[in-house]
């Protein structure tokens, strides 16, 4: 009974099994004795797919896989690292055995994979298969040589590549290193992507995060003014309080003023503008622009046409206060003039002439007071000519005044030019 049993079972089997066996149909010639088997210093694969070119391009990525994973498995039990190096050694590993699961699109990130093709390939065979649960389809066989010594060269090539890009890695994303120009800023993101398409573990992480803060100082550069004046504009770039250089030209612009050259030096980049064609009573300005990675860096640098033009008036009384008196006379008196000056512009008091009425003039000369920038100075005399204590004092009168002049002369140009004073008020201490 059991025998007949099993004959049954084997005869209900063997339809099943003639039904998943493959038949070949077609195929590239006689079928060589590697095929399927193992060989020592050579890689044998069979790739699959729907026409011959799809099972050819498999059986490509098959030998590609097999050699980074025999690699993997090299740099993995190589006992010639020694064992401080057991860290890098697994990011190695990790890298290879990521690697291995990836698609031939990775190829480019390992040297050592680019020169395999099949042209290398000692032997090649295919078949068209059919049947009945899959159809029609190829397989590709391929013989690939592998030999033992290339395969410790690429291992120790590989670990040393891997060792030199984590050390750079390490280098560039130092929270410590800052670079020194806006191009060094811009090489350093580009190896940093580099490597950051390159890594496949955790150093993938640090280098885009590097990325991130270099791009971060790219838009934190600054434009400080460096000292300038009308007609040319200085300053330099700054990252936070260091000064940092760029070779990238800047893109300038004023609503008035005509741009004649640009220059640099020691880090200070000057830009010269002709502003005669602008008026006092706007806000005139030049606009200096960079773009730096994604962002914008500007500055407004504004200018005043009147700054190089002296412009003062006396703002208070002038004060008046004795040191020698002589009979009916003061002998010497100190006198105290506070000048008010509208603009920045330096200039220096020769002379002065100051008139009582009644009275005759009071001329001091040789002064040589020298005064800059806005604001109320403060102009102190010695003067030596008699004056009437009756007809000068201002004790018990209600309004005193006076004229003179004020002559000066314009430092920056070396122009005179002459003050008038008129209906002054003054006071005495007489």
């Amino acid at each position: 009974m059991k025998t007949k049993i099993l004959s049954l079972f084997l005869l209900l089997l063997i339809p099943v099994l003639a039904g998943s066996q493959e038949k070949v149909i077609e195929k590239s010639g006689p079928k060589p004795k590697w095929v399927n088997g193992l060989e020592k210093d050579y890689v044998i694969v069979v790739g699959t797919g729907a026409t011959l070119d799809l099972a050819r391009q498999q059986a490509l990525m098959m030998i590609k896989e097999s050699i980074v994973e025999a690699i993997a498995v090299n740099v993995k039990t190589n006992t010639n690292i020694r064992t401080e190096e057991v860290s890098n050694r697994k990011n190695v590993f990790m890298f290879l055995e990521t690697f291995s699961s990836n698609t031939t699109s990775e190829s480019q990130k390992v040297p050592f994979l680019q020169g395999i093709s099949l042209a290398q390939a000692e032997g090649f065979y295919w078949e068209k298969l059919q049947s009945r649960e899959l159809g029609t389809q190829y397989a590709y066989h391929i013989r690939y040589p592998f030999p033992v010594v290339d395969m410790n060269r690429l291992a120790f090539e590989f670990k040393l590549r891997d060792e030199e890009l984590t050390a750079k890695l390490e280098r560039l994303s130092a929270e410590t290193f800052y670079p020194s120009s806006v191009e060094e800023i811009e090489s350093i993101i580009g190896e940093l992507r580099i490597l950051a398409d390159y890594f496949m573990d955790g150093r993938r992480d640090v280098a885009n995060l590097a990325i991130r803060r270099y791009n971060s100082m790219l838009s934190s550069i600054e434009l400080s003014d460096a000292g300038s004046t009308l007609g040319t504009v200085r300053y330099v770039l700054k990252l936070g309080s260091r000064v940092i250089t760029t070779v990238k030209k800047p893109i300038i612009r004023s609503e008035c003023a005509k741009f004649t050259g640009t220059d640099q030096y020691q880090g200070v980049l000057s830009i010269k503008y002709d502003h005669s064609d602008c008026y006092g009573d706007l806000k005139n300005n030049v606009v200096v622009r960079y773009r730096f990675g994604s962002n914008n860096v500007e500055k407004i640098f504004y200018f005043d046409i009147n700054q190089t033009k002296v412009d003062i008036f006396v703002s208070q009384a002038i004060g008046f206060r004795k040191e020698k008196l002589a009979e009916d006379s003061v002998a010497r008196a100190k006198v105290d003039i506070a000048i008010s000056s509208k603009t920045d512009a330096p200039f220096t008091v020769t002379k002065v002439i100051l008139e009582f009425k009644g009275l005759p003039q009071i001329i001091v000369e040789n002064i040589n007071q020298s005064f800059s920038g806005k604001g109320i100075h403060n102009l102190s005399l010695v003067v030596e000519t008699p004056v009437n204590i009756a007809q000068s004092s201002s004790l018990g009168k209600t309004v005193v005044q006076m004229n003179g002049f004020i002559q000066y002369i314009n430092n920056t140009s070396g122009e005179s030019g002459t003050y008038r004073i008129y209906n002054q008020t003054y006071n005495t201490d007489w």
